[in-house]
């Protein structure tokens, strides 16, 4: 009877353990999942000086995530050899952190779009051959995704896995396509080699349609009042866009949609940023005529999410000439974003641009849209945020 009762224990014990590894582990042991609804900061994390200080301050935030680039044109700059140290450094500070990336492919090496280094913007451009893009797509999740090397050769580091996969970055506007017109038709062979690369080796990762721009209104690119064109030769309003990405047969290619729904403008309220308008990028997803929403509708995506990849609004400084808002506005603009976000039905990650202040002129926009000063003291939205973020959890 001893005997039995000792086999008896061990085998509920084995069973225990088993179903702790698959829900994840203990807390404080690897987690082997990534949150379906995640938030936090897009952010510039490669090559940050005090790289464990920058992500802390975004655990610190109340997030659980936080979206950077995995350039394709830094680490596959030759074919076939690949030089993941910076990516490594990001997941390693992450998974430190308790933080899973949304990693966004993006860029282009020479060799497979055939541009030259000198050209402005070269690697925006899109490769010539789109099973590159998806080949290069695949090895990130080879090597980060669930079972991925980058675990089995760090396996003290908790496993955080990537919160998604975004496909290119604000590709409906030139200035992330080589400074030429934006294609869907391209764009959408892209999305389809890659997704069907990724889901080859992880079927479980999340694969995103890459964040569409906040450009005008829809059939309205120049937002004028008045119906013309959804485009001309630097930009597509996001709507149209959509709409030719599914004309272009993208439907079964990807997990969810990702929008930058930008909306800001000098001595605006958090209530006028996100009051209704056609051309608000906001009002797009889901308010408008045609949105995001009716257009998934419309062709089979009901069941599918809107994640925001990015949105903000940059502070002023001093006799600033570009369009700013006040620190204060930003942070009611970011405390009514975030909360809005979670009565949303179809909402799924949310991500604030920026962290911190990049560096650079004190005169450019992109100086200022962090939620973080540029010497690391937090601004208004940056509580605003861990407020909401951690009252949601």
């Amino acid at each position: 009877m001893a005997k039995m009762r000792l086999l008896t224990v061990v085998a509920l014990g084995l069973l225990i353990s088993v179903g702790i590894w698959l829900l994840g582990g203990l807390p404080g042991q690897h987690r082997l999942s990534a949150p379906r609804e995640p938030v936090g900061y897009s952010a510039h994390g490669l090559g940050q000086p005090g790289a464990a200080r920058y992500i802390g301050l975004i655990q610190d935030g109340g997030a659980t995530s936080l979206r950077t680039d995995i350039s394709w044109a830094s680490v596959e700059a030759t074919p076939g050899r690949f030089n993941w140290s910076g990516p490594d450094e990001i997941v390693t500070q992450a998974a430190s952190h308790h933080l899973n990336v949304l990693m966004i492919v993006d860029s282009t090496p020479a060799w497979a779009s055939g541009a030259s280094v000198s050209r402005r913007d070269w690697s925006w451009l899109p490769p010539h051959q789109p099973a590159a893009y998806g080949a290069f797509a695949a090895a990130v999740v080879a090597r980060y995704g669930g079972g991925g090397t980058f675990w089995r050769e760090h396996p003290r580091l908790p496993r955080y896995l990537p919160a998604g996969i975004e496909l290119w970055n604000e590709e409906n506007i030139s200035r992330f396509w080589g400074d030429e017109a934006p294609s869907p038709r391209v764009y959408a062979a892209m999305v389809k080699a890659a997704y069907t690369s990724i889901k080859r080796v992880d079927p479980a990762m999340t694969v995103l349609i890459g964040g569409l721009a906040s450009i005008g209104g829809y059939d309205d690119v120049a937002c004028r009042g008045r119906d013309g064109p959804g485009h001309d030769n630097t930009a597509w309003n996001g709507l149209n866009y959509l709409q030719a990405l599914y004309a272009a047969g993208v439907h079964g290619y990807f997990d969810a949609v990702a929008w930058h729904p930008y909306n800001y403008w000098r001595g605006a309220t958090a209530a006028d940023m996100l009051a209704y308008n056609r051309c608000s990028a906001w009002s797009q997803m889901a308010s408008t005529p045609v949105s995001v929403r009716s257009l998934m509708d419309t062709y089979g995506d009901a069941g599918k999410r809107i994640w925001v990849t990015e949105t903000g609004a940059p502070t002023c400084v001093p006799s600033a000439a570009y369009i700013c808002v006040s620190p204060v506005q930003q942070a009611d603009l970011a405390a009514g974003e975030a909360q809005l976000w979670q009565s949303f039905p179809w909402a799924g990650g949310f991500y604030w641009y920026d962290l911190r202040d990049d560096p650079g002129a004190v005169t450019s926009v992109e100086s200022h849209f962090g939620a973080v000063s540029a010497n690391n003291s937090p601004k208004p939205a940056y509580f605003a945020l861990k407020h909401a973020w951690r009252t949601s959890s």
